[in-house]
């Protein structure tokens, strides 16, 4: 009887060990196919200048056969003392081609080194035939803290309509 009560704890152990082992090779490739997925472009991610505050997308656009989509971004200047602000025209890939960025516009009214904004929020959203852009930003020379708000439509490849400018005091008060 003893022998084969051991017999059998022999056996439960080897597949007890079995298991564990297939258990524990299964977690391995799992997790390490895993961390391959979610790591793909890491280090284009990791390469990023740091001044790159706000990076997104909104909306396609279409020029005769090409189509693509707008890439907001919003950079910070001078160590964080200002941001500039720019939109970009990048095609959709395809089988035969890869995206490719068509043009990039910089506001000239936001982006000035002598009359600096630093951007506080910068949306995008696609209505209607348009992409608009909408800014929120404090301005260098302002003496209050004031929110200038910009509204602009892009209309083409590389061109743009500034709407009105509507400037808001900040409450910078105690809450009650």
């Amino acid at each position: 009887m003893q022998a084969k009560e051991r017999a059998r704890q022999r056996r439960v152990a080897e597949w007890s060990l079995t298991m564990r082992k297939i258990i524990f090779f299964t977690l391995i490739s799992i997790s390490g196919y895993a961390a391959s997925l979610e790591s793909m472009l890491l280090e284009s991610v990791q390469a990023l200048p740091l001044n790159y505050r706000i990076i997104k997308t909104c909306g396609d656009w279409r020029v005769k056969d090409t189509r693509g989509y707008y890439r907001l971004v919003v950079a910070d200047v001078d160590d964080g003392a200002g941001s500039e602000v720019y939109v970009q025209w990048i095609t959709h890939s395809t089988l035969e081609q890869k995206s490719k960025l068509i043009k990039t516009l910089a506001f000239s009214e936001l982006n000035n080194d002598h009359a600096q904004y630093l951007i506080q929020t910068a949306t995008c959203e696609k209505k209607g035939g348009f992409a608009y852009v909408t800014i929120k930003a404090l301005y260098e020379h302002d003496e209050k803290d004031l929110v200038h708000h910009f509204l602009i439509r892009l209309i083409d490849i590389g061109k743009y309509e500034l709407g009105e400018n509507s400037v808001v005091e900040l409450f910078l008060g105690p809450l009650r």
